[in-house]
């Protein structure tokens, strides 16, 4: 199953591309469903990517994404994640995204999420992982936009560090 987005961010494609490509270990910074991250150097590191992948604690429970592509000239790169909580019927699950320059101020930004199921599992559980995988997509997308164009992060992302503060007080 693939789980499509695009929005475009009024700000240059080379903004968006340092916040996605060269600072893809801090995307604790702007996503709210991304509590904690950090790069990963125990891995085969791709040319001029930051590291091998990365570790993020998320709303899903830890997760180990290793860098499978990092291509700076054409603004994209692609992850493969894993997650200790996953579901056993969860086979694969990556991501993808590029950066698109549309004119010096504004740029499209294309993501695309992988999520492949048991024969079987598709049919009954598809429908619910599209849901609940759309949702956090949509929010990551929307928080990139305000994140590039503001330089702050997003709202939700303001209220997720808050409530994170108060359970650890």
């Amino acid at each position: 199953m693939k789980i499509k987005r695009q929005i475009t961010i009024d700000t240059s494609a080379d903004k968006v591309w340092e916040i996605l490509g060269p600072g893809f270990e801090h995307v604790a910074d702007w996503v709210s469903s991304v509590h904690f991250s950090q790069g990963r150097h125990d891995g085969a590191v791709i040319r001029n990517a930051p590291s091998a992948g990365r570790v993020c604690d998320t709303d899903l429970g830890p997760f180990k994404e290793a860098l499978l592509r990092y291509d700076e000239r054409n603004r994209t790169l692609a992850y493969s994640a894993e997650g200790e909580k996953m579901p056993f019927f969860v086979t694969q699950l990556s991501n993808s995204w590029t950066v698109t320059p549309l004119s010096n101020q504004k740029a499209t930004v294309d993501m695309c999420a992988e999520i492949s199921l048991l024969p079987g599992f598709n049919l009954l559980m598809g429908p619910i992982m599209r849901i609940q995988m759309g949702g956090i997509l949509t929010n990551a997308v929307e928080e990139l936009k305000y994140f590039a164009e503001r330089g702050v992060p997003h709202p939700r992302k303001v209220e997720a560090q808050r409530k994170a503060q108060t359970q650890m007080a």
